[in-house]
């Protein structure tokens, strides 16, 4: 969550006038976050959270997001529910932008990671798959391998030289030939549906140590399941100095697998699929630090953390031995 796009209390009651929410009392920009601008409101009837999608997201994406929502909390999963307005729709469009306003979940995103926020992490997950199992609508990820060039090219086009080598001697040289080495060996053939895309600590809510709500789902698309999970290990299973934990690495799969049970293909793919994940977040990390507008109350994320990340996983896979495609 982010505020690119600022708004007064003008403009917000004006727009509340489309909906049945209650009257505004308060509201607040939410800075945590990348991607879109987000505020919460507080009403009459009760909070809410506004998203104005920014210009990374392609409005003819957001009906999938606001029905895999829809979907999810249909199966009683706790994710946001996007409401709809007094003529039952939910996208609307405020400054020019396109805008959805959802529902406010209880809890707090923690900072000091547990094995058992882990393993609840990982139950989520795969509770999360199963409910989307029977979701038809589909979403290319583009953020996944076909999305990585144009993103390695933006870097070493736009990175300064500087500020490469200072994170790592020869990283484009590095970072390129990570990627064609995930190219040639990328597990095609694994199950795929509904994924996350995004699951870090600041997405997952929790209260008295127990998880409450799962939010933005604004990356979410239709992948490799086993990138989803890639994803959450890189995000969850590293102290503060960027330290592999192997047992918040296993409760998260112990957790995975109480709710879907991973294949012996997945579990000889997941450290690939980790080193692929690591490499998609150093490359976005290492764009939005030098193209972040300034005036963009947003904070971007130093791309050191998955330079670390990134070198851990290839040191493992560097031991297998995979079959090309």
């Amino acid at each position: 969550m982010a505020v690119y796009t600022n708004l007064n209390e003008g403009q917000i009651i004006e727009f509340l006038k489309l909906y049945d929410i209650g009257e505004l009392i308060s509201f607040s920009g939410i800075t945590e976050g990348i991607e879109n601008s987000n505020f919460h409101l507080k009403t009459s009837n009760g909070n809410f959270i506004l998203t104005i999608f920014e210009k990374r997201v392609d409005i003819k994406d957001i009906p999938f997001f606001i029905k895999i929502m829809l979907h999810l909390n249909k199966n009683g999963y706790y994710c946001p529910k996007p409401i709809c307005d007094k003529n039952d729709k939910f996208l609307q469009e405020l400054k020019g932008k396109p805008t959805i306003i959802v529902n406010f979940l209880e809890g707090k995103s923690k900072n000091d990671i547990t094995i058992e926020n882990c393993n609840q992490v990982g139950s989520s997950m795969g509770l999360m798959h199963l409910y989307s199992k029977d979701f038809k609508i589909q979403r290319d990820n583009s953020l996944s391998i076909k999305g990585w060039e144009t993103l390695i090219k933006n870097c070493s086009t736009v990175v300064p030289a500087s500020v490469l080598d200072k994170l790592q001697p020869d990283l484009m040289k590095d970072i390129q030939n990570s990627f064609d080495f995930i190219v040639k060996f990328w597990p095609h053939g694994l199950p795929k549906g509904f994924i996350h895309g995004d699951l870090f600590p600041d997405n997952v809510f929790f209260i008295n140590d127990k998880i409450t709500g799962v939010i933005d789902f604004y990356f979410s698309c239709t992948d490799i399941l086993l990138y989803d999970l890639a994803i959450a290990i890189n995000a969850w299973c590293f102290d503060k100095q960027d330290n592999f934990q192997d047992k918040k690495y296993q409760a998260i799969l112990k957790g995975y697998n109480s709710k879907r049970k991973l294949s012996k293909d997945e579990e000889f793919f997941l450290p690939l699929l980790c080193q692929a994940a690591s490499l998609r977040f150093l490359l976005t990390r290492l764009f939005d630090w030098v193209n972040t507008p300034i005036e963009a109350n947003v904070v971007p994320k130093n791309p050191e953390e998955y330079v670390t990340k990134h070198k851990y996983f290839k040191q493992i896979v560097k031991n297998i031995k995979y079959v090309e495609n």
